[in-house]
């Protein structure tokens, strides 16, 4: 059974790959930190200092670029799923 945040159409994914991961938020929230800590459970080799944060022209959100590399699709679910489950996070792409 597939979940709302399991990665579509696998064939066109290649792995190992570079994955490219965007998250928002509110920014009352250290969300630097959770998406780091989220990635980190997934991809332990992950360096959160690489991690670019971009707050929105108001304030109130920040925005969270970050590139790591991946071996497995279960990777990919298990990170959505996680980031799906906080509730810092209002989107992740």
């Amino acid at each position: 059974m597939t979940r709302p945040t399991d990665i579509g159409n696998e064939e066109l994914w290649e792995f190992p790959m570079d994955f490219p991961l965007n998250a928002l938020g509110e920014a009352r929230f250290p969300l630097a930190q959770i998406v780091s800590d989220i990635i980190r459970r997934h991809v332990p080799d992950f360096d959160p200092a690489t991690i670019e944060i971009n707050p929105s022209s108001k304030g109130k959100y920040v925005a969270i670029r970050a590139r790591f590399r991946v071996d497995s699709k279960e990777q990919i679910n298990g990170l959505y799923a996680d980031m799906a489950a906080e509730p810092a996070i209002k989107m992740a792409l």
